[in-house]
């Protein structure tokens, strides 16, 4: 989230984080064989992983790598269904806002570095 508002750079080392991150994950629920992180019914485990990789797709970053990333995250948005509803508002908000960065130049902020409007 930090990118879309702040002045922080998309840069190879961050990518590459990210997709140790989703590779660790895959081989995870590979080796685990269950239908959700922590077992096979939906646990308060999930919620995290579903908002993160929410934000992937908010951002138009695809899964189609890890593929049971992308089971689970499809799993979870049809089977859960009433919430995925309140998951997918919020990806609409940072859809809009990866496509139109909020001006916070006039912000001082104490930890994250602000982006100038040019």
């Amino acid at each position: 989230m930090a990118p879309i508002f702040f002045a922080y750079e998309r840069t190879p080392l961050g990518l590459k984080k990210m997709n140790i991150g989703l590779s660790t994950f895959d081989t995870y629920l590979k080796r685990s064989k269950t239908t959700y992180a922590a077992g096979n019914t939906l646990t308060i485990a999930d919620f995290p992983l579903v908002t993160a990789t929410m934000c992937l797709e908010a951002i138009g970053y695809s899964l189609s790598t890890w593929s049971f990333v992308e089971s689970w995250y499809n799993n979870y948005k049809t089977k859960h269904q009433d919430l995925w509803d309140i998951v997918e508002c919020g990806m609409q908000e940072i859809s809009y806002f990866e496509k139109h960065p909020p001006d916070l130049s006039h912000m001082d902020h104490p930890i994250h570095p602000v982006r100038r409007q040019k």
